[in-house]
């Protein structure tokens, strides 16, 4: 037993969010896929890049990945491989 669930539920401290999240930032979005910031950055479609591999979602001036859209372009760099 520790000596947290002796005290009253009034005075535990919440349990962190495990929710996933549905959006990352360009840093979460490059830690996830294993390559630094800079590298995402260049990856990303913009204005002067409309054909680069990555479609970012824009909310603001925000700039958002979706996990979804991180796994699309692992799976076509991946068959991409021989």
């Amino acid at each position: 037993m520790n000596s947290t669930s002796l005290l009253p539920a009034a005075l535990r401290r919440p349990k962190p969010n495990r929710t996933p999240k549905l959006l990352l930032d360009r840093i979460q979005a490059a830690a996830a896929l294993g390559i630094c910031p800079r590298l995402l950055d260049q990856l990303t479609a913009s204005v002067s890049r409309p054909n680069a591999p990555l479609m970012p979602l824009r909310v603001g001036r925000r700039v958002l990945f979706t996990p979804a859209e991180l796994q699309r372009w692992i799976d076509s760099e991946t068959k991409a491989i021989p």
